[in-house]
């Protein structure tokens, strides 16, 4: 059997997102390739028989032009791009994720952050402020750009809306920032303004860049809004394009939790060793990692790590990497149809039979039971 050569041309990637990809591509046994090069020159070294897009609008093109009769996926709602099916974040649903996690801390004046009126934070900020409105709570909405166009962050400028917003709605409150980026901008004014991060305002992000949370002034809690799975699901979906099959215009993936740091949650880690281990595997349990491939990732001694690790959290780090890959195969089952041996390999487990033991020892159910006993009625 030929392999099908599949080009996913994203002008934006995060690990999860290309790790999902990778895994149906794998499993389909396709020519999956991951290029940089500018949307002019993409469809000249050979024919795709399928392409996943994400661009923006400021960068679509004529895709039947450059990738005569590929199948599109797109991943983004690119306006005037044409496409054969849309998948997309829920991002109403993570906005309401939002405003619930916030609510239930206790909080009732609630801000919304994005850096423009683009389309992808609009849909969040609405979604959030009606759910917050539902909840009883007041809002209040901030830009941290000018919506010229051209990039135009003015710290100053923030630091005043901020102001502006504690002024109307007082404190506590809590701040929801569509991008991480936009909630770590909110951060830093509120910092210089003098306040506490979370005792007078907690903070939310969204997208969960681990990278990037874990190394903001206060570590910022964020949703995982599981780009994993919608790599992997516009991947299955474009399969079945491919073989003529009928698929929805329209898919939407649901936000998975939130990552909670010290932006929101009072009780955070505060070793910096311990968190630090705890980032490393979270961002790569998915991969082949033992507890040495975790030591070995920061920059201080065997010893120290394994010691402080075991008496911060209460179990070593080999048991934490185990926890986390099960709790994301637990997940993975009740949320999807994938096969087994899917969920393990995206679980980080090479060998199903592997897999199918621990977790039935750890669970104390085959996954299949699992599934079958937690998924809801209408999906099993």
């Amino acid at each position: 059997m030929v392999s099908k050569h599949v080009l996913a041309h994203c002008t934006w990637f995060s690990p999860g997102l290309r790790h999902g990809m990778r895994a149906y591509a794998r499993e389909a046994d396709w020519n999956l390739t991951f290029p940089l090069p500018s949307p002019g020159t993409l469809g000249m070294t050979r024919h795709y028989d399928g392409v996943i897009l994400l661009v923006s609008d400021a960068e679509v093109f004529n895709v039947h032009k450059v990738f005569p009769g590929a199948k599109i996926v797109d991943l983004r709602g690119t306006k005037g791009l044409a496409r054969d099916a849309l998948v997309l974040n829920d991002n109403e649903g993570i906005g309401r994720m939002a405003a619930d996690y916030l609510h239930g801390l206790g909080l009732r004046s609630l801000v919304s952050v994005a850096s423009t009126s683009e389309k992808v934070g609009n849909t969040r900020m609405k979604s959030f402020e009606e759910r917050a409105k539902e909840l009883g709570c007041k809002t209040h909405r901030i830009y941290t750009e000018k919506g010229t166009g051209e990039y135009s962050y003015s710290p100053a400028r923030v630091m005043k809306q901020v102001h502006r917003a504690i002024l109307e709605l007082g404190l506590p409150l809590g701040a929801f920032g569509v991008e991480d980026f936009t909630a770590d901008l909110f951060t830093q004014a509120a910092l210089d303004l003098g306040h506490h991060i979370p005792n007078d305002i907690a903070v939310l992000g969204c997208n969960n860049d681990r990278g990037f949370c874990e190394s903001s002034r206060v570590p910022l809690s964020s949703i995982d809004v599981n780009l994993g799975r919608l790599g992997f699901d516009a991947a299955h979906i474009l399969d079945q394009l491919m073989n003529d099959q009928t698929v929805p215009e329209l898919t939407l993936i649901p936000p998975l939790t939130i990552e909670k740091r010290a932006s929101t949650e009072r009780s955070a880690c505060e070793d910096r060793i311990v968190a630090s281990i705890l980032s490393y595997i979270r961002d790569h349990f998915a991969e082949k990692i033992t507890a040495e491939h975790v030591v070995q990732s920061i920059y201080t001694s065997r010893a120290t790590a394994y010691n402080r690790f075991s008496q911060v959290v209460g179990h070593p780090i080999g048991k934490e990497i185990e926890r986390v890959r099960l709790e994301n195969a637990k997940s993975l089952l009740v949320e999807t149809d994938y096969k087994i041996d899917v969920v393990a390999r995206l679980s980080g487990y090479t060998n199903t039979p592997a897999f199918c033991r621990t977790f039935r020892r750890v669970v104390g159910l085959t996954p299949g039971d699992y599934r079958s006993q937690n998924s809801p009625a209408g999906t099993r």
